[in-house]
């Protein structure tokens, strides 16, 4: 990402913290939901689940937004770690529904 891009993603989630600014928050999610789904297709997940885990991401920027720090990463960085954890989180949790059906014989 080059530095006058970096600069405009950490001034437009500066506007979503403070500000509650709906129009930097849709200029966010044009960007990056689509960079997001097209990473975790990619990851093999499934559109659907891809689509929602988007969706939580986004979620998480406009409630959060405030503890983004432009001085330790770019804002790309920090939502894809964000959309990295959770789909860990997600495998985890399905995994644990598996082994916990196979131990009660569904």
């Amino acid at each position: 990402m080059q530095g006058d891009d970096r600069d405009y993603f950490a001034r437009l989630t500066m506007a979503v913290a403070v500000e509650r600014d709906q129009v930097a928050f849709g200029l966010l999610f044009d960007h990056f939901a689509p960079r997001l789904k097209s990473w975790l297709t990619g990851q093999r997940m499934p559109v659907d689940e891809a689509e929602e885990l988007v969706q939580e991401v986004m979620t998480i920027l406009w409630h959060r937004a405030s503890l983004y720090d432009p001085q330790k990463s770019s804002l790309s960085t920090w939502l894809f770690r964000i959309a990295r954890n959770r789909r860990l989180d997600a495998q985890r949790r399905a995994k644990g529904r598996m082994r916990s059906a196979r131990r009660s014989g569904r």
